[in-house]
């Protein structure tokens, strides 16, 4: 990065709630958030100089498109702002971030706003072209992959498992335990949907009473549940942090910045992504994910996944967590088991994993997701995340993925001090 992007900081809405049986719309929830991020981060409006919003399927679940012009409709000290929506599946807050540390890296700006957005749980009524959520949020996926009597996602990541098991092998009790450790963290967590879920030990073996079979490969519990939610983080130029840092009486070096960042895109279709792969020679399954975070440490000057305190990643089903861990490289290929198993990614642990719950605990508002785990990150490396804080956390990393991993981008932010 040519110049460097500091983080001062955002607001969450909490993702327990229910937008439309509170009769409230997206826009409602954006502009709510957008208001206690301001607030909390005592930052003028007028300071905004750019807006990024990610949002994955606005458009076929509320009626609502062009989210740029949210900022200016919620408020006005911010109409004419240049501002834009970014879609990458369950990663489009991820782009909105990628887009936003763009323009400060490049100079252009001094202040840009990184949003994410989604409402899931709207009325079926009120779709325009498809006649179920699933099949809306479906379109991410490619045609080809859309089956006839399947749940688009949980057939998707369903072939995940099939192919670990058939490379690796896959013991349902580490997959089981990440559920568990990601919903106990939960409850530490003030605005995660599952901070009050209810469950058993038999929730998270396999017991077809407590755990039943549910969708193609999965269980009840091996899946996350979507949420409603807004997350925002305001990034910022050097200068700019500086003069932050004194007007709030704080120490400069108490400032995160992002260190490091990776992203790469696939093609759509799962198909050809496994051909690619084969054809690669890497002991990776998905070479791009392992590649993606190896960008983010080598932009760090980070030599190992361990240098990072924590990571936020995306456990839309336990078995995207459980690939994520491997590819991090904190195992060999394969071994995820093995990082489970000796409380590795427990709080405590040589290298927690969503602390904050992830998806699977804290929820998961798809085009949301990604700036929440910024946020998230932000919290902890700054002392923030109350209850469920790191001690000592001073670098974070956010490993955020879209589609059949179409899409994966990898950030890393810490305080240099």
């Amino acid at each position: 990065m040519s110049n460097a992007v500091y983080v001062l900081g955002g607001a969450q809405s909490d993702f327990a709630r229910d937008m439309h049986s509170e009769g409230l719309s997206v826009f409602d929830l954006f502009k709510e958030t957008l208001a206690e991020a301001l607030e909390q981060c005592y930052l003028p409006a007028e300071d905004i100089q750019r807006g990024h919003v990610g949002n994955a399927s606005g458009d076929v679940l509320t009626g609502y498109a062009q989210m740029g012009g949210f900022f200016g409709m919620a408020d006005h000290r911010l109409a004419g702002m240049p501002a834009g929506r970014h879609e990458a599946a369950c990663a489009s807050g991820s782009m909105a971030l990628l887009g936003a540390m763009a323009d400060i890296s490049a100079g252009y700006y001094d202040v840009v706003c990184a949003a994410g957005v989604e409402v899931m749980g709207v009325d079926t009524a009120n779709l325009k072209e498809f006649a179920t959520v699933d099949q809306a949020i479906g379109s991410h996926a490619w045609p080809s992959e859309r089956k006839q009597g399947h749940w688009v996602w949980p057939y998707l990541f369903s072939q995940f498992l099939i192919d670990y098991r058939e490379r690796y092998g896959v013991d349902y009790r580490h997959l089981g335990e990440i559920t568990r450790l990601n919903l106990e963290n939960a409850r530490k967590n003030p605005n995660a949907r599952g901070r009050s879920y209810a469950s058993t030990p038999a929730c998270f073996i396999e017991d077809d009473v407590a755990n039943p079979k549910s969708m193609d490969e999965f269980r009840k519990h091996d899946t996350c549940r979507t949420a409603d939610g807004a997350a925002f983080v305001f990034l910022a130029s050097e200068a700019y942090a500086r003069s932050y840092a004194q007007r709030r009486g704080i120490r400069f070096e108490e400032i995160p910045r992002i260190k490091g960042f990776g992203h790469a895109t696939m093609p759509t279709e799962l198909q050809t992504k496994r051909e690619i792969n084969q054809k690669s020679g890497s002991p990776y399954y998905m070479p791009h994910l392992h590649n993606t975070i190896q960008q983010a440490l080598q932009r760090a000057s980070f030599s190992a996944v361990t240098d990072v305190d924590l990571m936020e990643v995306h456990d839309c089903f336990n078995i995207s967590e459980y690939m994520i861990i491997d590819h991090s490289g904190l195992v060999q290929p394969g071994c995820a088991w093995q990082a489970i198993e000796d409380g590795s990614i427990a709080p405590g642990g040589r290298l927690p994993v969503n602390p904050s719950g992830g998806l699977l605990g804290a929820g998961h508002p798809i085009g949301c997701t990604g700036v929440r785990m910024a946020l998230d990150a932000y919290k902890q490396v700054t002392g923030q995340a109350g209850d469920y804080q790191i001690g000592g956390a001073k670098n974070a990393m956010t490993v955020n993925v879209g589609g059949t991993l179409t899409t994966t981008a990898a950030l890393i932010i810490g305080c240099d001090d």
